[in-house]
C-alpha cells in the first residue's frame, strides 16, 4: 500500500506544479490595481498570496484560474473552502488579496510561451 500512496502524492505534486506553472506571478501593476481595497498590497504581498494558492489549494483540487470568479466573488469562495482547508486568517487573507488582483486583472494566466 506503502508504493500506491507515494504515487499518487507524487500525481498530486505534478498537478501542483502544473497549476503554478498556468498561473502568472502578480506585479506591481497588480498590486496597485488593488491598492484601494488592499492599501499597501505590494507584489511581494501578491505572490506570497499565489505561493500559498497553489501549496494550500492544490493538495485537495485543482486551483482554477484567478478568472473563473470575480473580485467580489472570491472572498466568499475561500469563505466556504477556508474551513475545509485549516487556512489561517492570514492565509486566507493572503489568498483572497491574490485572486482578486489576478481576477481584476483579466485571465490570472501565465503568459503563452512565444
Amino acid at each position: 500500500m506503502a508504493p500506491r500512496k507515494a504515487a499518487l502524492c507524487l500525481a498530486a505534486a505534478f498537478v501542483a506544479l502544473g497549476c503554478a506553472a498556468a498561473l502568472r506571478h502578480p506585479t506591481a501593476a497588480d498590486a496597485q490595481a488593488v491598492a484601494a481595497r488592499y492599501p499597501g498590497t505590494t507584489a511581494v504581498d501578491l505572490e506570497r498570496g499565489r505561493t500559498l494558492y497553489v501549496r494550500r489549494c492544490a493538495g485537495c483540487h485543482t486551483v482554477p484560474l484567478p478568472s473563473v470568479h470575480t473580485p467580489a466573488e472570491w472572498p466568499e469562495v475561500l469563505g466556504e473552502m477556508a474551513g475545509r482547508s485549516r487556512l489561517t486568517a492570514q492565509e486566507r487573507a493572503d489568498i483572497e488579496r491574490f485572486l482578486v488582483a489576478l481576477s481584476a486583472a483579466g485571465t490570472g494566466a501565465a503568459a503563452p510561451a512565444p
